[in-house]
C-alpha cells in the first residue's frame, strides 16, 4: 500500500495499523499517528494466540519496508487481511514533506 492511500484510509478509519520496529525504535524515531507498536517478533505470537483482528485490514509499517513486508507476506498466508507499507515510515515522512 502507498503511503496516500494510508493516509485516506487512517482517515475513514478502514484499516488497523501494526508499527513492527522495535520499541526503542518506535519511541526515537515518530510513528503514524494511532498505529500500535508491536514488534516483528510479537506479532507472530500475538497472532498464534488470535489477538491480532482478522475482521479488519491490517497494514504492517516498519522504517524502509522491509521487516513489514516480511510479517504482511507471513500473516497474509494464516488468513489475515493484510498489507505492507511500500518504503515504510521513510515514504510516510516523504509524503508529508518531512
Amino acid at each position: 500500500m502507498k503511503a496516500t492511500e494510508l493516509k485516506t484510509k487512517l482517515q475513514n478509519n478502514e484499516v488497523k495499523v501494526l508499527d513492527v520496529r522495535e520499541q526503542e525504535e518506535f519511541d526515537l524515531s515518530g510513528a503514524i499517528p494511532g498505529s500500535e507498536n508491536v514488534p516483528m517478533g510479537k506479532v507472530f505470537v500475538e497472532a498464534s494466540k488470535g489477538l491480532l483482528p482478522k475482521d479488519k485490514k491490517i497494514v504492517t509499517v516498519c522504517k524502509s519496508g522491509t521487516r513489514c513486508e516480511i510479517v504482511a507476506r507471513e500473516l497474509k498466508q494464516k488468513g489475515y487481511d493484510i498489507e505492507f507499507l511500500e518504503g515504510g515510515l521513510d515514504a510516510w515522512n516523504a509524503e508529508k514533506g518531512e
